[in-house]
């Protein structure tokens, strides 16, 4: 399979017109390439630049990709898309693509400890305590970590635990801890507990005894 790519396009038309006119170019090569060898063409929006197309031109013996920028090249944009009847898609594999380098890949292959469903978009999304958005919509997620009010055990669990994993109660926000991102997400699989025991405190776990020495 070969791999023909057109780089991404910004417009420039006020500030370059040398690159303007490359820019038109290259867009007349993909539409040319993507019709001489009847390719099914798909769009997929880039999940770090949110005005990022990337079109993808898929044949049996030749990929073309072009990346546009929607912003400055919307024209452009749906041009190719109403010659073309694009098919949209959440991602698109294509050969010597360095996906992980250039885009956030969807979650299911970051292979990270957590994936929860994002509240805003409703899809999943990567979830450690260090990721703070959504990839899909960006919404802001919640790392603020958990207690339960039922049994009160003294831990504090991973903001996406709902239910106590040792009574089942409900799971409420403990604001007197740190969020997630200060400490150590894969130590909250179970939970931890709220705050460390002091000296003072492991002696009074035997009352009526003498303190040693």
């Amino acid at each position: 399979m070969t791999r023909i790519d057109f780089g991404t396009l910004y417009e420039f038309e006020r500030e370059d017109e040398k690159r303007r006119l490359e820019n038109r170019q290259k867009i007349q090569d993909f539409l040319a390439l993507c019709e001489a060898n009847e390719a099914t063409v798909i769009e997929q929006r880039d999940w770090n630049t949110r005005d990022l197309i990337h079109f993808v031109g898929i044949s049996p013996h030749i990929v073309i990709t072009i990346t546009v920028s929607e912003k400055y090249l919307g024209v452009q944009t749906s041009q190719i898309r109403e010659k073309f009847k694009t098919f949209r898609a959440e991602y698109v594999s294509v050969p010597d693509r360095q996906a992980i380098s250039l885009e956030q890949p969807p979650a299911e292959k970051l292979g990270l400890y957590d994936v929860i469903i994002c509240p805003g978009c409703e899809k999943t999304t990567p979830y450690d305590g260090f990721f703070q958005h959504c990839v899909r919509c960006g919404e802001k997620l919640d790392i603020q970590v958990k207690t339960c009010r039922s049994c009160n055990n003294g831990l504090i669990y991973h903001p996406s635990f709902v239910c106590c994993p040792t009574c089942g109660g409900d799971m409420d926000p403990e604001f007197d801890s740190p969020p997630l991102n200060e400490l150590d997400p894969h130590g909250l699989i179970w939970g931890i507990p709220m705050k460390q025991q002091t000296d003072e405190e492991d002696e009074n776990l035997f009352p009526g005894s003498d303190p040693v020495g």
